[in-house]
């Protein structure tokens, strides 16, 4: 869970890096302090970003003190709790639903033989953007994040029309399965499961031997996901009143 964790967050780095370097409206800041990692985002279209994680029996106590610390600039975190921790008592904040960390074990195999992906970045942005109907500074974080160097696309074609689009990224021996979208039109035809298997496949071929992804409890994603054989760690998400 801790490498799932770690990396997760350096994606989310990556990407925050990415979105200040491209102009996306508000701070970023992506840090680490006494075993917690946090993510701070000011723009409140973004206010899925802000988050502590890496909570612990041991930096549970911190987390009250941490989440009003003046680098927060007064917003408000989401505090995420592993499910191993029960509801513990966090006087003060609200308990505000369940979020799922989805891992899987990966053997790393031989690359195939076939040719590598090879994804026009506008299309497979126009497709992924489209699919999430995303606008605004949740469009143009998606955008700078899915430009990055270290995003691998991938995108489903049907008779010559992109229809679906994901990306990843990998982290030491760690694959990040990032945002993936299905255009209106065309949901419920299995193109989400084919770019999780591709994703998967291409994770193994990079010697990667986990997988990592996020998903809300009772999704579509989430049962995607489950079939596919991660193993769904669901968290409990708190915000401080």
């Amino acid at each position: 869970m801790s490498r799932a964790e770690g990396a997760l967050h350096h994606r989310t780095a990556l990407a925050c890096e990415a979105a200040s370097a491209a102009g996306v409206p508000g701070r970023f800041r992506v840090w680490d302090e006494a075993g917690l990692r946090a993510v701070l985002a000011t723009d409140p279209a973004l206010d899925f970003l802000p988050m502590v994680s890496g909570v612990t029996r041991e930096t549970l106590p911190a987390v009250a003190g941490f989440v009003t610390g003046p680098g927060w600039n007064g917003v408000k975190p989401t505090v995420v709790v592993p499910a191993e921790l029960g509801d513990p008592p966090m006087a003060g904040f609200a308990r505000t639903g369940d979020r799922l960390l989805a891992v899987k074990r990966l053997a790393p195999r031989p690359a195939a033989d076939a040719p590598p992906d090879v994804v026009d970045e506008d299309t497979f942005l126009r497709v992924l953007l489209a699919g999430f109907e995303a606008h605004g500074a949740v469009a143009a974080f998606m955008a700078a994040e899915h430009r990055m160097t270290a995003m691998r696309r991938f995108l489903v074609v049907e008779r010559e029309t992109p229809i679906a689009a994901a990306g990843m990224t990998i982290h030491g021996d760690v694959a990040v399965l990032g945002a993936a979208s299905t255009l209106r039109a065309h949901r419920g035809r299995g193109a989400q499961p084919r770019l999780l298997r591709r994703r998967l496949q291409a994770a193994g071929e990079a010697g990667c031997t986990l997988a990592v992804a996020t998903a809300r409890p009772g999704s579509a994603s989430a049962a995607n996901l489950g079939r596919a054989g991660f193993h769904l760690h669901r968290r409990s998400a708190w915000t401080k009143l």
